[in-house]
């Protein structure tokens, strides 16, 4: 089977990052555990780490990575949703799926799952994320990794990779985002998340408001688990951040560990790196992996997530692409701009995907904004910029504005309105995020 036969058939599945659903009806463990079944259960062949939350789960699930391959283990990583190729998802020590190996699998799931999914009918059609799931276990197993790091893919509760039984499980900083399928309250959100939380599990749990650290408490008590809460289990000090990265101390109960140092830009950063750190940490006190304290800080310096406040520079131009796109994360975006390129004017190119509740987006971006430039990716979920033009008119924005539904030729209109002193800031969408990078020639993440 050739590569691109190979994504025709995953896509002939229902794929809900492009069709809108009905997130407690069209969701079910039970089919993702069937699926697995037929195929002798790969997830058991490897240990497992499993990562939810609303921001930051693919940078701290790539710090776990990275320090972990730096050790010399053998790391599967299994992340959401991908910028431009589908293999982005499914990387081991940091190299993505082969299109070879890719087709392959796939050629060896089809005759499978065509012979057996008329059973599986009355639990709802399969979906194209579950089969990425079955794809990206059967390649850990048949690689032989030591660790699969899977991050979920939307709340946690029926998500695919909630099939897991992880050895250490981590939920990253929890905030508003996908209301319309996880509730309109973050308890709810918090519930959905926490739901990956196994009896007696090991769970590291990063910074949070107080109603969804409550929730966590409850499911770890409940579960018979053991939390390791960021601010009290573990901690970070004299953090500081710049435009090559972040510095910070670091202590786990009284043992205090000095001047780690991180590539990735922000502050929010260095609360996932804390996070990945206090899950390694666990996985060497707790289970007996063996972690060389050079190589850990080494794997954590090195690790890199593209989109995540990535700052790329053409010729005279300074442009930053983060895949922010809820309030919490454009807020800590914000609060990175602010921090980084002070004095610079900073000029807004945003999309956003039709779901998204864009007043917090835009009250976190509009303080930073100098001008503004509206668009939209090629997503089916995008959201027409006419859509936020008449939010930002609502909400009495004066400054510059504006629009093209192109986003090369917005791009154009931000280089124009730019001056030497200026930075371009491109997000509210992961997908608006692989775009720009495909046009403004970023290397390839594969």
């Amino acid at each position: 089977m050739h590569y691109f036969v190979a994504l025709q058939y995953l896509y002939s599945f229902l794929d809900f990052e492009q069709l809108p659903f009905e997130y407690k009806r069209q969701f079910n463990l039970a089919r993702m555990v069937r699926l697995l079944d037929w195929f002798s259960h790969p997830e058991h062949a490897f240990s497992s780490i499993h990562i939810a939350g609303t921001k930051g789960k693919g940078s701290t699930a790539n710090f776990i990575a990275s320090i972990l391959t730096a050790n010399s283990y053998r790391v599967g990583l299994y992340t959401s949703p991908h910028l431009s190729d589908p293999r982005e998802r499914i990387r081991i020590n940091g190299v993505a799926i082969s299109q070879n190996d890719f087709a392959e699998l796939v050629s060896k799931i089809k005759p499978v799952l065509e012979r057996k999914r008329k059973r599986i009918k009355p639990l709802e059609p399969i979906t194209f994320f579950e089969v990425l799931t079955l794809v990206a276990t059967l390649y850990f197993k048949e690689r032989k990794v030591d660790f699969g790091i899977f991050e979920v893919g939307m709340g946690g509760r029926l998500d695919a990779t909630n099939v897991l039984k992880p050895l250490v499980s981590v939920i990253t900083p929890i905030s508003y985002d996908h209301e319309e399928h996880l509730g309109h309250t973050l308890t709810s959100i918090a519930r959905e998340k926490a739901a990956i939380i196994k009896p007696n599990a090991n769970v590291v749990v990063g910074k949070q408001k107080p109603e969804a650290r409550q929730v966590i408490l409850k499911r770890i008590q409940k579960q018979k688990a053991k939390g390791h809460f960021f601010g009290s289990t573990f901690k970070t000090q004299k953090e500081s951040i710049s435009l090559k990265g972040g510095r910070f101390d670091f202590q786990i109960g009284s043992e205090k560990r000095g001047d780690f140092k991180i590539s990735m830009l922000g502050r929010f950063q260095i609360q996932n790196a804390a996070c990945a750190l206090q899950a390694v940490s666990l996985l060497e006190n707790q289970f007996g992996f063996s972690l060389d304290e050079r190589k850990v800080r080494r794997g954590l310096l090195q690790a890199f997530w593209p989109a995540r406040f990535e700052v790329v520079k053409r010729g005279a131009l300074t442009f930053v692409i983060d895949a922010a796109h809820n309030g919490a994360s454009m807020e800590e975006a914000s609060d990175a701009l602010r921090a980084l390129f002070p004095g610079k004017e900073k000029i807004i190119l945003l999309g956003t995907s039709r779901e998204k509740a864009l007043l917090p987006i835009l009250t976190s971006v509009l303080e930073e904004a100098s001008k503004i430039v509206v668009t939209k990716s090629n997503n089916v979920r995008a959201q027409e910029p006419k859509v936020i033009l008449e939010t930002l008119s609502k909400m009495g924005y004066k400054k510059p504005t504006f629009w093209s539904s192109d986003l090369k030729e917005a791009l154009r209109l931000a280089r124009e309105a730019a001056s030497r002193n200026s930075v371009i800031f491109i997000a509210g969408s992961i997908f608006l995020a692989g775009e720009a990078r495909e046009i403004l020639g970023c290397p390839k993440f594969i």
